[in-house]
C-alpha cells in the first residue's frame, strides 16, 4: 500500500514538469516561448520603433526643397551657363545657316538667328531673335538637391551626386530649349520663320513630339530616375531589411 501511494505521488510530481508553462513561487505564470519567436517579436517591435526609413527620408527631402529652390533661383544665372552652351553648340553646329549664337542675359537666353524679317528697324534689315526661359526645364535641380541631401551617405558621395545632377539636368534643359526654339519658329513667330523651318529645319511632327517630350516628361521623370540609379544600393538595402 505504501509503495502504491509513493508511485502515485511520483507520477503527479513528474506531470507538473510536463506542463507548457512554469509556475513560480509568487504565483505568476510564464509561457515557454521559443527563442526564435521571442527574437521575431523583438525585431518587429524594433522595426516599429525605428519607423520606415524611406518615408522619413522623403519627409526630410520635403524640408530641404525650399532651400533647394531658393538656391536654384538665386544662382540661376550661373546654373544656366552650361545649358546655354549646349544649346548654342547644338543649334549652330547642326543648323549654321539658321542660327548665329545664343546670348545669356541673367538666366534668360536669347537665340539669335539669321532669318530676315520683312520689316525694317531703323532703316536696317531686322534679324529674328527668340527669347527662351530655360528655368522651366531645370527645376529638377532643386528636386534632386532635396532628395540627395536627405539620403544618408558620406559627404564625398553627396558632392559627386550633386555634380552628376547638374550635368544630367543641364542636358534636359538644353533639350527643352532646343525644341522650344524650333516650336516658336515653326508655329508661333510668323510666316518668315515658318518658311525658314520648312526649308531647312526638322519636320513639324518631329518638332511637336520632341517639344512635348522635353516639356512634359523629361523634367519630371529624369530627376527621379537619376536619383534611383545613383542610390540603388540604399534602396535595395531598405527593401531587404523590410522583407526580413
Amino acid at each position: 500500500m505504501v509503495n502504491r501511494e509513493w508511485k502515485k505521488s511520483k507520477r503527479s510530481r513528474s506531470s507538473i514538469y510536463d506542463l507548457p508553462f512554469t509556475i513560480y513561487e509568487s504565483g505568476d505564470v510564464m509561457s515557454d516561448q521559443g527563442p526564435s519567436q521571442r527574437t521575431g517579436e523583438q525585431a518587429e517591435h524594433s522595426a516599429e520603433r525605428q519607423g520606415n526609413p524611406v518615408k522619413e527620408m522623403f519627409l526630410l527631402a520635403a524640408l530641404y526643397l525650399p532651400l533647394g529652390f531658393f538656391l536654384w533661383f538665386s544662382f540661376g544665372s550661373a546654373l544656366m551657363w552650361f545649358p546655354s552652351k549646349l544649346v548654342e553648340w547644338a543649334l549652330t553646329g547642326l543648323y549654321p545657316d539658321l542660327f548665329e549664337r545664343v546670348v545669356q542675359f541673367g538666366y534668360q537666353l536669347e537665340v539669335q538667328t539669321a532669318i530676315r524679317m520683312d520689316r525694317m528697324v531703323e532703316g536696317r534689315v531686322a534679324l529674328l531673335n527668340n527669347d527662351v526661359n530655360p528655368m522651366i526645364y531645370a527645376w529638377g535641380m532643386a528636386l534632386l538637391f532635396g532628395l540627395i541631401m536627405a539620403t544618408p551617405m558620406r559627404a564625398r558621395a553627396r558632392a559627386v551626386q550633386l555634380v552628376v545632377t547638374y550635368l544630367v539636368i543641364s542636358v534636359v534643359t538644353a533639350w527643352g530649349v532646343f525644341w522650344q526654339t524650333w516650336t516658336d519658329l515653326a508655329f508661333l513667330i510668323g510666316p518668315e520663320a515658318a518658311a525658314a523651318v520648312a526649308e531647312a529645319g526638322p519636320s513639324p511632327t518631329l518638332i511637336a513630339l520632341c517639344y512635348q517630350l522635353g516639356y512634359l516628361m523629361l523634367p519630371a521623370v529624369v530627376p527621379l530616375a537619376t536619383w534611383i540609379l545613383m542610390n540603388r544600393p540604399f534602396l535595395e538595402r531598405v527593401a531587404f531589411n523590410h522583407r526580413r
